[in-house]
């Protein structure tokens, strides 16, 4: 058992699975990967022999004597130690093992006497004489300087197979002693580098232990809400660079949070108008359609009083339309319907249209559109709820008399539309914010005549489509009230 080793060469041999099942002995390059002296023999199922890739070689095998040579894969072999008494020797001892699990388990025991006779044997096989050919091969094989091991296959044919390794001893210590050297030299360069690593992984403890504690400070206290001053330190370049990243992104967190806590703010607010707004007209309706209920409206002023609740319906669903498409526009999912077409033509044939609901209204208009074409990708309906937006906060905050101002010029990045009037103009305090949801002048609110949607759901529309819209200061227009939009080609 000793002198059995787990050689790589021999695992060469048996890898090359596909000549050994289709019988191509010749290919597996014995010497090759075996050396100089070995050979390999296959069996068939009783012992004969079919091939011998030395063929001044020839063996012959019983049963015993294939039963009793070791397995490559080591998971059955065989032990025998010689007896001795009074220093001679009086017999020998045969061990039986199998290996699994990375464990050796003794399978079974037998006692022989000098005659090779079977005196003693857990297996049944007492009186048996063994011969001396299958002595040598459990101490490894019967040829000097050499070991046998078997590998057992079946072939493409469905027959059982075994491929019998005869490996001398001088190539495998010439492989295991290159092993050793090429053993060494790793384990030199290991120690080597591990020495290294600890140093380099010392160094950088020492190095980056600062920063790394000053994150993790900084990085407690943020998470407990802390406002802390940023993180200030000077070191490595590397770094230098995380910590001030880390100084970034605590600025950007905060900022996030703060436009959170307005975003709430908003939308509570927002809660709170829409109820506002619907609240107003609802009461109306219910009061005055109770007290027709109840009889207590003269039958000569239940026409007067059913046309109040006709009339504020009529405005509860023109809120609900309205809050509709502002929360149509702020969804996610929406897109416009853009399709390519002239952008001024468009203008003039809309404010065309517009120009006699204004004359009828009391209102003057003033037109500047350049006599030409341009093309353009735009939504037409939204882009024309865009106008009728500005226009009807021109018509319901001034009085008859006032002048509508439309304009449209083009620059080499975009086209300039500007809508205004000359009327009674903004206040300062809803100028910075005039653009956000139901921002209106008192007199609006209280009157029922705006929902301050109008320029949110008209900001909205003009950004789907790639621009922006502002309200000009009315020292850069000589008008008191002019929105500029600017509608970006694009590149």
């Amino acid at each position: 058992m000793d002198k059995i080793e787990s050689n790589y060469e021999i695992s060469r041999i048996i890898e090359q699975e596909s000549y050994l099942k289709s019988g191509n002995y010749e290919k597996l390059q014995v010497e090759r990967y075996l050396g100089k002296g070995s050979y390999i023999e296959v069996l068939d199922r009783i012992g004969k022999v079919l091939y011998c890739s030395d063929k001044a070689v020839n063996n012959s095998y019983t049963d015993e004597i294939i039963e009793y040579i070791p397995a490559v894969d080591g998971t059955t072999f065989y032990s025998l130690e010689k007896i001795y008494d009074n220093g001679a020797a009086s017999g020998y001892l045969m061990l039986r093992y199998s290996y699994d699990d990375e464990q050796y388990t003794l399978n079974s025991v037998a006692v022989l006497d000098a005659s090779r006779k079977i005196v003693f044997s857990d297996d049944r096989t007492e009186g048996k004489t063994m011969s001396e050919k299958e002595i040598d091969f459990l101490n490894g094989g019967f040829e000097e300087s050499t070991f046998v091991q078997k590998y057992e296959y079946t072939d493409n044919r469905g027959d059982e197979r075994v491929l019998l390794i005869h490996d001398t001893y001088e190539n495998a210590n010439e492989t295991g002693a290159y092993r050793k050297g090429i053993f060494s030299v790793l384990l030199l360069f290991i120690i080597t580098m591990g020495i290294i690593l600890i140093v380099f992984v010392l160094r950088v403890s020492f190095v980056v232990k600062k920063p790394l504690d000053m994150l993790e400070n900084a990085m407690a206290e943020f998470s407990v809400g802390s406002e802390g001053s940023g993180l200030s330190y000077s070191g490595p370049r590397e770094f230098v660079e995380i910590i001030d990243t880390f100084n970034n992104m605590s600025i950007r967190l905060k900022e996030s949070e703060k436009l959170r806590i307005k975003s709430e703010n908003e939308k509570q607010k927002m809660l709170a108008d829409i109820s506002h707004d619907l609240k107003t007209p609802i009461t109306v309706i219910q009061g005055y359609s109770k007290a027709i209920a109840d009889g207590v409206v003269p039958r000569e002023d239940e026409k007067k009083y059913l046309e109040a609740i006709r009339a504020k319906s009529e405005n509860l669903s023109e809120l609900i339309n309205i809050f509709y498409e502002y929360s149509k526009l702020e969804h996610p999912e929406f897109s416009l319907s853009k399709e390519n077409g002239d952008i001024c033509e468009y203008f003039r044939e809309y404010l065309a249209l517009k120009y006699e609901e204004l004359d009828l209204a009391g209102f003057l208009m003033e037109i500047d559109i350049p006599d030409e074409s341009l093309d353009y990708c735009f939504d037409r309906i939204q882009l024309k709820r865009v106008f009728e937006n500005i226009i009807s906060n021109s018509v319901k905050s001034n009085r008859k008399g006032t002048t509508i101002f439309a304009s449209l010029s083009i620059t080499d990045s975009a086209i300039i539309i500007r809508l205004g009037d000359d009327g009674i103009g903004i206040p300062d305090s809803l100028r910075s914010n005039i653009f956000e949801p139901f921002v209106v002048g008192n007199e609006s609110r209280t009157s029922g005549q705006g929902t301050g949607l109008g320029l949110s759901i008209a900001k909205l529309i003009v950004e789907a489509h790639g621009g922006k819209i502002c309200l000009l200061d009315s020292d850069k227009t000589c008008r008191r009230t002019m929105f500029e939009i600017s509608l970006f080609f694009r590149g």
